[in-house]
Formats: structure tokens, sequence, C-alpha cells
């Protein structure tokens, strides 16, 4: 099992929203010289921190300036998305960046999103179901309907010219096993081993096509790993999920840096615990043919920091975790 590496999840964040939007495509950048195999952004919406409300956008501006790196969605939170404009936007990524697009979706959890588009949350698993069919036959370019959203004898055009990717997020049974039955790949946010575990036992034994991803929090306390702005930086977004969670008024910039940020870190240390603690949560993962690992090394930190970050784990890291695959 040759593992693929990914890098995210980019989220917009920081204090001057031109400053960190202007720095993305040097970003992706980094990471595609660096080895990585995929580039991950996320979605959320109304908070005013500027986190990315809209990741396909972003996805289409870095198809031209990178050649290799797939371009990930983790997640679009699907429902709150028109699905015909998704299908249309999704097939114009996957042309701008030749067949790069991994689309993964998901249901979210903030209450304020779904009144802001005025979506009710209680029918938010079944549109998730009916949008995956609905995708997979707007890529062939011929028209189709889906009832159960409201689609009527429509069409996408330009059709991608393949089928792009879909993965499903979340940890829920219910998201488990959706995943499982509909999907091309099941993307997990956190790397316990309880919850991978818990994944792999729903969705059963390994099958060709299907890839298990999982999203690992990584600290690397080594030259070039910048962990203490790490630390800090990703203590302000877990305080911004939780409040969000709590349904909470959030404004991450204001909220305290607790001193149980590696309670949010799977595997942290010198390199040789970093490869150590990732080739731990692939051994959870033996006998899945497709496996995915989207290490989560961005913040919203200054880019330089970040960039030596991304060579970093390109040297020290992802070399030997290849090796002992």
């Amino acid at each position: 099992m040759t593992p693929k590496v990914g890098v995210g999840l980019w989220s917009g964040q920081g204090a001057d929203a031109r400053q960190s939007y202007g720095e993305v495509a040097e970003l992706a950048v980094a990471a595609e010289r660096a080895g990585f195999d995929t580039f991950w952004v996320t979605e959320h919406h109304g908070l005013p921190d500027g986190y990315l409300p809209s990741p396909l956008t972003v996805l289409a501006a870095l198809a031209p300036v990178t050649s290799r790196i797939t371009l990930g969605t983790g997640v679009v939170l699907a429902p709150l998305h028109h699905p015909l404009r998704l299908a249309e936007d999704a097939a114009v990524v996957d042309l701008l960046s030749g067949g790069r697009l991994v689309l993964g979706l998901g249901l979210g959890y903030a209450a304020h999103e779904y009144r802001a588009f005025g979506v009710d949350p209680a029918t938010r698993g079944a549109r998730l179901e009916a949008l995956v069919g609905a995708l997979r036959q707007a890529w062939t370019g011929e028209p189709f309907s889906c009832p159960v959203l409201g689609l009527q004898d429509v069409r996408v055009t330009p059709a991608p010219g393949r089928r792009i990717p879909i993965w499903l997020g979340g940890y829920a049974a219910a998201a488990v096993d959706r995943a499982g039955r509909i999907a091309d790949g099941h993307l997990v946010g956190r790397g316990e081993p309880a919850i991978v575990d818990a994944a792999s036992a729903q969705l059963g034994s390994p099958r060709p096509g299907f890839t298990r991803a999982v999203t690992v929090a990584c600290v690397l306390d080594a030259p070039g790993g910048g962990a203490d702005s790490a630390r800090a930086a990703f203590a302000i977004q877990q305080r911004a999920y939780e409040a969000i969670q709590a349904g909470r008024a959030v404004y991450s910039r204001s909220v305290a840096v607790g001193a149980d940020v590696d309670a949010y870190v799977q595997v942290s240390g010198d390199a040789g615990a970093v490869v150590a603690g990732l080739r731990g949560v692939l051994a959870a993962l033996r006998g899945w043919p497709d496996v995915h690992l989207v290490l989560r090394l961005l913040f919203p930190e200054p880019l330089e920091v970040q960039r030596e970050r991304l060579a970093t784990f390109g040297r020290e890291i992802l070399p030997r975790l290849r090796e002992g695959a």
C-alpha cells in the first residue's frame, strides 16, 4: 500500500482577508514542489475571520498555477448549494485543472449556516444522498432529472469528460454508511484510532476503487516545523469550531489560546515521531487498496512559516513515510 499524502485544510482565516486569500496560490505551489499529492480547502459561512465560503472558486484559481497536485474540497457543505450550480462549478474546476478535482461533500453542523441559506436541516441527509446520483448524471453532459432536488430535464455543459471522484465526510453511523453505499471514498476529519477503526468496521470489506481518507493534525517539533506558531493558530481555530457547535457567537480571533491544544493534535514530535505516528494511522488502514492521508498543516499564520513547514515535511517526512509504505 503506497498512500497518497495531501495537505490542508486551507480555510482562508486571518486578520487581513486580502492578504490571506492573496497567498493561497503560493501555498499550493509550495505544496506541489514539496511533493504532496493533494491540496485541500474547506468551507464555512458567516465567520468574521474570513473563513472560506467558496471552496471551488479558490480551486479554480489554483488550477492554472499548479500542474500535478490534485485539488480537493474537504468538504463542500453540499445541502447549502444549488445542485445544478454545484455540478457546473465542479465540472469547470475539473476542466481547468485537467482532471485534478476530488469533490469532498459533507452535511455541515452549524445551525446559523442552514438558517442563512434557508435550508431545512431535517432534509440534509436526503438531499446529499440524491445529490451524489444527480452529480454523476449531470457530468455525462446529457439531460437528466432529479425530482428530489427540484431538477427537471436539465443539462450541464461543458461536461467534465470523466467521472469526478466524490468522497463523503462524516463520523456518524449514517454518514459512514452513506459513504460506503454511494461514494467513491470516505473522508474522516480526525485520525484517532477509535474513529478510524469504527469507520472501517462499518464500511466492511475493503474494495478496489474506494478510497479511505483520514485527516491527521500534525505538529513537527523540529526546525522548520514552526511548532509554536502552529499550536497557537490551531488552538484559535479549534475554539472557533467549539463555539459554532455550541451555537454561541463566534469570533475566532478573540478566543483565548488554551493549554489543551495538543488534545486536538494526533501526531507530534520530531521527524521520527511524526513518521511513526503517521505509520500508525496507515497500519489501521492496512488491507484497503486506496488510502489517502491529509496532513493538517495549514493554519492562519504568516506565509513564510507555512512555506517553510511544507518544504520541511517534503524533505523530512514524505520520503520516509513513503519508503515505509
